[in-house]
């Protein structure tokens, strides 16, 4: 048991610095021999963990999309009303990048490396299978908040689509623009401004 834990604590050491050298260097640039620097281990105690710079990527992403699908369906399936639920889930999504900092822009890597794989063919996609989670849960808060009333009759389809472009859209600006003061104001408006176009 203790061998196990000492494991996924290396483990994870290595992924944490290897975020932060991806999120810098981009993963092109960044190197095994940096990550080890960084995690402050020798480069060959990297590679008894992880085979190649990809297998370290790749399990990046299913440590962020694991995280993000279990905190969408934690805000959707507790007991506030739909209009807390989707309050919730705007803030999350718009203050996700303040939280991860600078491994933000591992999204970016994530939204090329996947984007590439649908436009040329390659179906399977965890990047797509999080976005159709998060979605799916939309939807169903959507569809719950028309039936109690809160929320006027709706396409829903449209809307959870707009939902999820306005957070990402929202995180990209701030990622561009850095302007925290306006980034806050920005931010309270639109969330306003969106939650008076559901509400009946």
């Amino acid at each position: 048991m203790e061998r196990n834990k000492t494991f996924e604590d290396k483990k994870t050491q290595i992924l944490t610095a290897a975020l932060e050298i991806f999120a810098k260097q981009g993963l092109e640039k960044g190197k095994i021999a940096d990550i080890a620097k960084v995690a402050k281990i020798g480069k060959g105690t990297v590679y008894e963990y992880f085979k190649t710079k990809d297998e370290i990527f790749r399990a990046i992403e299913k440590m962020f999309i694991f995280d993000s699908i279990d905190q969408i369906n934690n805000l959707t399936q507790s007991e506030k009303s739909p209009t807390e639920k989707i309050e919730e889930i705007v803030n999350w999504g718009v203050n996700m990048h303040e939280v991860m900092g600078d491994a933000t822009l591992i999204i970016a890597e994530l939204w090329a490396q996947h984007g590439r794989g649908q436009l040329h063919g390659h179906k399977d996609s965890v990047f797509a299978d999080m976005y159709n989670n998060y979605y799916g849960a939309v939807l169903d808060v959507l569809a719950q908040g028309i039936e109690d009333g809160e929320f006027r009759a709706m396409n829903k389809d449209g809307v959870a689509s707009l939902l999820l472009a306005f957070m990402d859209g929202i995180i990209w600006q701030n990622v561009i623009f850095k302007n925290d003061k306006k980034f806050e104001r920005r931010k309270k408006e639109a969330i306003k401004s969106f939650m008076n176009g559901i509400k009946k």
